[in-house]
């Protein structure tokens, strides 16, 4: 089955709207596929909805911080989860946010505004 919340790549997304105008059920496509009945029947309704089984852009805020200072961060507040703001500003080179705009607060706090910036499960 695909990872929760992994998008399906363009090709398995029209291997399943083939297998459909083949004549293939839901269940079938998703056996043979290895996917569940759902993400057929959603992708399969996508595309009878659309026309294509594009994905269109997303909404949302842009991410402020680069994948080397979201790592960064994190190992800076696990390793130290009472670390303050400037600390983390002061050690943390690249960052395109300025964290000492938050005052000295824990890294446990910092914790909560870098989930609002960066799309969760991505840093901690």
């Amino acid at each position: 089955m695909a990872p929760h919340g992994k998008e399906l790549s363009e090709d398995l997304k029209k291997g399943i709207v083939a297998l459909h105008k083949d004549g293939l059920g839901y269940k079938k496509i998703a056996k043979t596929l290895q996917l569940s009945g759902s993400t057929v029947g959603k992708t399969i309704q996508w595309f009878h909805r659309t026309g294509s089984t594009q994905n269109r852009p997303r909404h949302g805020r842009p991410k402020k911080l680069s994948a080397h200072a979201q790592h960064h961060i994190q190992r800076l507040t696990l390793g130290n989860r009472r670390m303050r703001a400037a600390s983390i500003a002061a050690e943390v080179e690249g960052v395109e946010v300025s964290l000492s705009v938050l005052r000295p607060y824990t890294a446990h706090c910092i914790k909560l505004v870098c989930m609002a910036v960066i799309p969760e499960g991505s840093l901690f």
